[in-house]
């Protein structure tokens, strides 16, 4: 491949992936709406618009491959249905489509994926990226950049679980030398920096490299408020809102090596991506003071997600996820059992192990049916359902459904005590029910 459009080329990507054409020895059009304003070297620049199709043939003739970014429109599958079919015809043999994370487990008909679907039946040599967040967006003006840097916080909605972050260049790498050397022909490739981390563990990241920033945790409710209060179309906060639910579902917490596998290096860690932009991260002014009300509001969304984080592994079978939610001095008491309190996480981690292998598979789906959440303290209503393969049960089980109780005392951020209220007779009455 020698002859590259690359579309976007002044975007978050596309100036990188230029870059990596360039490097790689092919010969790069780059393609925007102004290519006039274009700061691009040794690319050819030429016009090209999504909404004024007689941009398109012109952009695409004696191209052999297209770093395809869709475009921001309510027609966004027809338009590039119609571009591809162009593609097509023009003679282009390689696309390199941009996508976004996660996107395999929304829906055929949600835009995304349905952009996706159409590249996929397509006769091209294609191959789709999924990338996980971006770290640039930590500094861009349009998302994180201006609450880090003026407000020291980072507001996500997250339910306590990670995201594994990716610089920009390590797709532009990707995209670039998939688009002229092949490999991941008809593939679909996830891609993730080299590590996954939550909300608190990503502040204090950000911390240790520019100075105090609170993980401010906000549940899918409250950013729907504040977007639409801050005037933003529902379109775009539909969108946003299936962004924060796969991360609360954990989809973006899977680390790949997606990245190392194309490219034959290891992709960037977070670490150097901060050092690298600290100074668009330090603040830029007079930062406002958190009020106490602001403060007790953080604590107890900070505390919520990580009681719903404390809830998804347990419910997994996640152990070490689990017993990391916990304070090395952590206190833990089944009430049903008030003299038997068990100290120290060694002895916690003992405690869940054999307690999740009551169950078959070590796995409990959960209900939260009600949580209440303040700066120090989280009390969590759980409805449980398993198959309970305990002391007298069948060999195939027992179903067995429970109610129970959980009061956390949270202290910077770590659970320091627990206690558990349930029905201990609840198994003894599923194992009756099988075997009578």
């Amino acid at each position: 491949m020698s002859q590259i459009l690359v579309i976007g080329a002044s975007g978050k990507t596309g100036r990188h992936v230029v870059t990596g054409l360039i490097t790689r020895g092919a010969t790069v059009r780059a393609a925007s709406r102004t290519p006039e304003k274009l700061d691009l070297e040794e690319v050819y620049r030429v016009r090209f618009d999504w909404h004024d199709e007689s941009t398109w043939g012109p952009a695409i003739e004696g191209i052999e491959g297209v770093y395809l970014v869709k475009p921001e429109s309510a027609d966004v599958v027809e338009v590039v249905g119609r571009f591809l079919e162009e593609v097509k015809t023009a003679g282009v043999v390689r696309v390199v489509l941009l996508s976004e994370g996660a996107t395999q487990t929304r829906p055929d008909h949600i835009a995304e994926r349905h952009v996706e679907r159409v590249v996929e039946a397509s006769d091209l040599e294609w191959t789709i990226l999924r990338p996980s967040w971006y770290m640039d967006d930590l500094v861009d003006e349009d998302f994180f950049g201006t609450m880090i840097r003026n407000d020291r916080v980072i507001v996500m909605t997250t339910g306590g679980s990670a995201t594994a972050w990716i610089d920009a260049r390590d797709i532009a790498e990707v995209a670039a030398e998939i688009l002229v050397n092949g490999g991941a022909a008809r593939q679909a490739l996830n891609l993730t920096g080299p590590e996954a981390l939550t909300l608190d563990q990503l502040a204090k990241r950000i911390t240790a490299t520019a100075g105090p920033v609170e993980g401010v945790e906000e549940s899918v409710a409250e950013a729907q408020k504040r977007m639409r209060a801050d005037g933003l179309d529902e379109g775009f906060v539909t969108y946003i809102t299936r962004i924060s639910e796969s991360i609360v579902e954990g989809n973006t917490a899977i680390v790949t090596g997606e990245v190392a596998r194309v490219t034959a290096r290891p992709p960037r860690n977070i670490d150097t991506f901060l050092a690298e932009h600290e100074s668009q991260l330090r603040p830029s002014g007079k930062v406002r003071s958190e009020t106490h009300a602001e403060q007790a509001l953080r604590c107890a969304r900070n505390n919520e997600a990580l009681f719903r984080r404390q809830i998804s592994a347990w419910a997994g079978n996640k152990i070490d996820d689990l017993v990391d939610c916990y304070a090395s001095s952590i206190v833990y008491r089944d009430m049903p059992f008030p003299d038997e309190p068990i100290s120290g996480k060694a002895a916690f981690r003992e405690h869940m192990k054999g307690y999740n292998a009551l169950f078959a598979d070590g796995q409990v789906e959960v209900e939260l049916v009600t949580l209440t959440a303040s700066g120090t303290n989280v009390v969590g209503e759980l409805r449980c359902h398993a198959r309970y393969v305990g002391p007298g049960a069948p060999e195939e089980g027992a179903p067995v459904s429970w109610y129970a109780t959980l009061i956390d005392t949270v202290v910077d951020g770590e659970i320091v005590s627990e206690h558990a209220y349930f029905d201990p007779a609840t198994f003894d009455r599923a194992v009756q029910q099988v075997t009578s």
